[in-house]
């Protein structure tokens, strides 16, 4: 841009230097004409290259439409990203679930509803358990099952509740 410019101001300079030196005659008219031309040519010397060829248009279009696919592609892409923390976290919490119905298995506790709430930043951390058990269990086995998930999991003990089922 800065050469077209330098460029068009040295055409402007020689062009007046021309019509100082030509003196008012039959030549004058053919100076200023030519002269007026040239002027014409280099001033439009960007324009005729854009839309000539040389793929200026093409190239611009060509980014325009590569810019705006990068764009798509990036909110696909924290779309996805957002998916994926979202079926993580529901392995996660399948899998907490899981255990916690193997740990009461273990003690001999048939638990048949197991809810572990989350809390925390990201939503990894237990907040507690609730999980329902017969009437028929032992309440000795329903309490070393809740030590248990209470000592693996790092809870307070009165953040796990056992409920009973109607006796």
């Amino acid at each position: 841009m800065s050469q077209w410019l330098k460029t068009l101001t040295g055409c402007l300079c020689i062009l007046t230097v021309l019509m100082h030196l030509v003196p008012n005659g039959k030549y004058s008219g053919y100076v200023r004409f030519y002269g007026g031309l040239l002027f014409f040519l280099v001033a439009a010397g960007p324009l005729w290259r854009f839309l000539a060829g040389e793929g200026e248009l093409e190239r611009l279009l060509q980014l325009s439409f590569l810019k705006d696919s990068y764009y798509d592609l990036e909110s696909s892409m924290a779309d996805m990203a957002e998916l994926k923390n979202e079926r993580i976290m529901e392995a996660y919490r399948g899998e907490i679930t899981r255990q916690i119905g193997e740990i009461a298995t273990a003690y001999g506790v048939a638990a048949s509803d197991i809810r572990v709430s989350f809390e925390g930043g990201e939503g990894y951390e237990i907040a507690g358990v609730v999980f329902r058990v017969g009437a028929e269990t032992p309440d000795e086995a329903a309490e070393a099952a809740r030590k248990e998930i209470a000592g693996v999991y790092a809870l307070a003990p009165n953040r796990i509740r056992v409920e009973r089922g109607a006796k």
